[in-house]
């Protein structure tokens, strides 16, 4: 029943002297009445000459669950878009070395990798899902395509997608002002242009469907296929770079080993100083300190020599990785660099030794 009778009475007079609706309905909106008011009253009207009721679409709209749904795809779009982004740059940096712009490669390289693979791992599958479920409820009910809720999302997605593109265009643009190698710049912006083209294309172009979600179904998997070949061979370039875990763990075990081997030669290098120019008959006599291997817990093997000289010995899992003899860590590197296996470093207290900058693990 309309809430306002008088405005009941005037339709149904007005319909019955022949007045069209539209001009009622304006009529009414004009003279301060609320138009959800107006159809109601029609409503009412109508029902009351058919003898039924005006039937109700349910599910008309957006919900919370669609906002949910939208909020989870752009979320875990922007994870795994950014992981792969991440990886490519890191592999680029890596086939395409510029020894002026490795500094810091050794040391943090894997971290970027392992990190945007495990974004790829778990983002991207979690995308597929939920986008897959939104575009089934919008094949059922194709009129979710005009949900408000759906497009204010999406634009968002897209402001986000333009300002990650403009960022990494701009940093890559950056690195080559400052004289990296034009095609490491070329191979970062293709990817760049990739990613930010195909986001474009998929949901700007998804805008525009205004009802006929089965039409786009093609699309749609051609978009699937095309993403789920570039992640998997992404992931698998990534995971061979990278190596299994257990390669991993070893690696990481071995820098540890040569850190505590490069604390223990400083412990005797302050012995030396304050134990007039003599060296130590065995590690017990140096302050406490690390003495044993992180995993086998034996202790490291120290052999005074001749005057300053002594040597420091360690059981290692992996040889060193390589460095570039041109990056800035190759010195660094150089003194602790060792062959897989049992390996002495020959050292000298009276010399400066350099912090070893840790292999990449």
């Amino acid at each position: 029943m309309s809430e306002n009778p008088r405005i009941s009475e005037f339709l149904e007079k007005a319909l019955a002297a022949g007045i069209p609706q539209e001009s009622l309905t304006g009529l009414l909106v004009a003279q301060g009445w609320r138009e959800r008011d107006v159809y109601r009253a029609l409503g009412d009207h109508y029902r009351k000459i058919l003898g039924i009721e005006i039937p109700h679409r349910s599910g008309t709209g957006a919900s919370a669950k669609d906002a949910f749904f939208y909020l989870l795809i752009f979320s875990t779009l922007a994870t795994w878009t950014i992981g792969f982004g991440s990886l490519a740059f890191q592999l680029i940096d890596r086939w395409l070395a510029d020894p002026l712009f490795t500094a810091y490669q050794g040391s943090y390289a894997n971290y970027e990798i392992t990190w945007a693979l495990s974004a790829l791992i778990v983002a991207f599958p979690l995308y597929l899902l939920v986008s897959r479920a939104v575009l089934r409820d919008a094949a059922a009910d194709p009129y979710k395509l005009d949900s408000g809720v759906r497009k204010w999302l999406t634009y968002m997605a897209l402001v986000i997608a333009a300002s990650v593109f403009m960022g990494d265009l701009i940093c890559a643009l950056a690195f080559l002002l400052r004289g990296e190698l034009t095609s490491r710049f070329v191979a970062k912006s293709l990817v760049v242009l990739a990613l930010s083209g195909g986001v474009f294309f998929y949901y700007f172009g998804g805008l525009r469907k205004t009802g006929d979600a089965g039409s786009n179904s093609s699309q749609d998997r051609l978009m699937a296929g095309l993403s789920c070949t570039a992640v998997v061979v992404m992931t698998i370039l990534g995971f061979w770079q990278l190596g299994a875990p257990h390669s991993q763990r070893e690696l990481r075990a071995d820098a540890q080993r040569v850190t505590q081997l490069y604390q223990l030669s400083l412990q005797i290098e302050n012995y030396w100083r304050s134990h007039s120019s003599s060296l130590p008959d065995s590690i017990n006599q140096l302050a406490v300190g690390p003495r044993f291997d992180p995993i086998t817990h034996t202790p490291y093997e120290y052999m005074p020599g001749a005057g300053s000289s002594y040597q420091l010995c360690a059981v290692f899992a992996r040889p060193s990785p390589a460095e570039s003899p041109n990056s800035a860590a190759y010195l660094a590197t150089a003194l602790w660099t060792h062959p897989a296996g049992r390996y002495c470093f020959p050292l000298d207290a009276t010399a400066t030794i350099q912090y070893p900058v840790q292999p990449v693990y």
